[in-house]
């Protein structure tokens, strides 16, 4: 049970698996359908949960009047988990989704410009549009301008034999077998399902870290922010 295993080992270990011949001179045929389906289970493990260590966060630097940026290279809009603006010293969230309201406040069209930004939207070719457009460009000494994506990254190309997987070796041969078997009208396919199945269920109960709850100790929120404490002042309309 490893991740960054070789696609020589993936397929090595799946005919093992379907008692298949070992011997890589024989059924070069059946080796792609092999592949293929080593590459399609991963894409589909990866598109059906949010692995942690796949996580990754990505600076976009803001353009004086630039509306449209290219997403990252190694992430899609759709596995996008947050996105955040920073306005000086503070990392602020932004909003998703830009609409009739934002366009009447700030009108992008007209190129109506602001600071700060407040809201991001999927716009094509894998681009993200931000509003309000900036009026001013990244503060590269102190960060300010900067737009953070935090996401799951795209998989590895999983090509060549020396290629690595990103995701459980194991996961990915139970279900690729499964597969397979099911394909093949093999007895021992759903078997093989549930085997991969409970393997699933065991990566991501690991993998779902919690805090410790220790008994006594206080409730609420630790955080403390920085700065002197604020102080509420109330005014009475009373008499």
């Amino acid at each position: 049970m490893a991740r960054g295993t070789t696609l020589g080992e993936l397929v090595t270990d799946l005919r093992s698996e379907v008692g298949h011949s070992l011997n890589s001179n024989l059924g070069s045929s059946m080796r792609e359908v092999l592949v293929n389906t080593i590459q399609r289970v991963q894409r589909r493990l990866w598109d059906d949960y949010s692995w942690p260590f796949l996580r990754v966060r990505r600076d976009i630097e803001l353009a004086e009047g630039q509306r449209y940026y290219d997403m990252p290279t190694d992430l899609v809009f759709e596995r996008i988990e947050r996105v955040e603006f920073k306005y000086g010293d503070i990392w602020e969230p932004m909003s998703y989704g830009i609409g009739r309201d934002q366009y009447n406040q700030y009108d992008s069209d007209r190129d109506i410009r602001s600071w700060p930004i407040y809201r991001y939207d999927n716009y094509e070719n894998n681009q993200i549009e931000l509003w309000p457009i900036p009026n001013q460009n990244h503060e590269s000494s102190t960060g300010s301008g900067l737009v953070r994506i935090h996401g799951i990254r795209n998989l590895s190309a999983l090509v060549e034999d020396s290629d690595t997987a990103d995701l459980d070796d194991q996961l990915v041969i139970l279900y690729a077998a499964a597969n397979l078997l099911a394909r093949q009208r093999q007895a021992d396919a759903g078997g093989k399902l549930q085997e991969a199945n409970a393997h699933y269920m065991r990566l991501k109960a690991r993998l779902a870290k919690s805090d410790t709850f220790v008994i006594g100790a206080e409730t609420g929120d630790q955080y403390q922010s920085k700065g002197p404490p604020r102080v509420a002042v109330i005014t009475s309309t009373i008499d």
